[in-house]
């Protein structure tokens, strides 16, 4: 809690508008019943301090199954009830909890129509979250983009991962061109259907 008021303190001191929170109880040990009533007794808390300082905390949709959809971060967000707490969704995560839990994954989006802050754009396969290059995996991010946009986000953030030292250029350059397409074919989609 320490580190959470600290953090909110310094993205109030930095003119930071948005904290991205985890959307874990826990990551190193086995979600139970407590972690999940500790969760909530301190998220409440750290929206508190957020109000206090004007910071809105965002909660990013993680890969395990605690957070990893629109739908479950919004059971947080109504508890909460308060513009202070909002989703701030992750397109790989979102789309890999679809397949695997069997839903929709832009009715989920819809899910958070109102309060979602921004949007991660990351590439994933299905059961694989990380050191996927973009265009090589399944997240549909022209739709997806084009259903965000649609519910009022408009900051959009790359969500990358390089473990080549000497390729970290090529890979950011590369996620630049493949977004930037697909932001330009989303707003090209949305022209046409109006």
């Amino acid at each position: 809690m320490e580190i959470m008021e600290r953090a909110i303190v310094l993205a109030y001191d930095l003119g930071v508008r948005t904290i991205q929170i985890a959307g874990y109880d826990v990551y190193y040990e086995p979600s139970t019943a407590e972690t999940k009533k500790w969760f909530e007794e301190n998220l409440l808390k750290s929206v508190e301090t957020a109000a206090e300082w004007g910071v809105t905390l965002g909660f990013e949709t993680m890969e395990t199954p605690f957070l990893n959809t629109v739908r479950k971060c919004m059971h947080y967000v109504k508890r909460a009830a308060s513009p202070w707490l909002t989703v701030y969704p992750d397109s790989g995560n979102m789309m890999n909890a679809a397949v695997s839990e069997g839903h929709d994954v832009l009715d989920d989006l819809r899910s958070g129509a109102g309060h979602l802050s921004a949007m991660h754009l990351k590439e994933t396969v299905p059961g694989k979250f990380r050191e996927i290059p973009f265009g090589t995996g399944h997240v549909p991010f022209v739709s997806i983009i084009s259903e965000a946009e649609k519910l009022g986000v408009r900051r959009f953030t790359a969500e990358l991962w390089c473990t080549d030292e000497n390729t970290w250029q090529q890979a950011v350059y590369h996620a630049r061109d493949f977004l930037g397409g697909k932001l330009e074919e989303a707003e090209r989609a949305q022209k046409y259907a109006q």
